[in-house]
C-alpha cells in the first residue's frame, strides 16, 4: 500500500473564483499549487430551489470532512451558505475574499496542519506499517 498523499485541506469556493471573468482570480490554480482540494459553491444565478439543495449537499459533505479532521476554509461567499452550514451543525469556516493569487496563497499557506494529516496510517512505508 502506498502512503496517502491527500492534504486533508478543502476549500469551499464561490463560483466567481472557479469561473473567473477575464483577469479575475482563478482560485483553482492557487489551490492546486498549495495542495488543497475544492468544493464549488453554486453560482449566484442558480434558481433558489436548486441552490438550496446544492448548498445542503455541500454542507453535508463539509460536515463529513470536518468530522474526519480535515481543514476547511471559505473562499468568497454565497447567499444561503451560512444557513445550510448551520442546518448541518457547522459554523462558517475561516474566510478570505482574496484580491489576487498571492493573497490567497498566503492565506492557505498560513493554515496549521489539519488533525487528519497526523494519522499514523498515512505514513505507512508500503509494508502496511509493519
Amino acid at each position: 500500500m502506498k502512503p496517502d498523499k491527500r492534504s486533508f485541506r478543502v476549500a469551499l469556493v464561490a463560483d466567481r473564483y472557479v469561473n473567473p471573468l477575464p483577469g479575475g482570480l482563478d482560485a483553482l490554480a492557487v489551490l492546486a499549487e498549495a495542495g488543497w482540494g475544492a468544493m464549488q459553491l453554486p453560482a449566484n444565478d442558480y434558481p433558489a430551489e436548486i441552490a438550496t439543495r446544492v448548498l445542503a449537499e455541500v454542507a453535508e459533505q463539509a460536515e463529513e470532512f470536518i468530522r474526519h479532521g480535515y481543514d476547511f476554509v471559505l473562499i468568497g461567499d454565497r447567499d444561503g451558505l451560512v444557513e445550510a452550514l448551520a442546518r448541518a451543525g457547522l459554523g462558517v469556516p475561516d474566510q478570505v475574499m482574496p484580491a489576487d493569487p498571492a493573497e490567497l496563497l498566503g492565506f492557505l499557506n498560513a493554515r496549521p496542519a489539519p488533525a487528519a494529516s497526523t494519522w499514523s496510517w498515512l505514513n505507512m512505508d508500503g509494508t502496511g506499517g509493519r
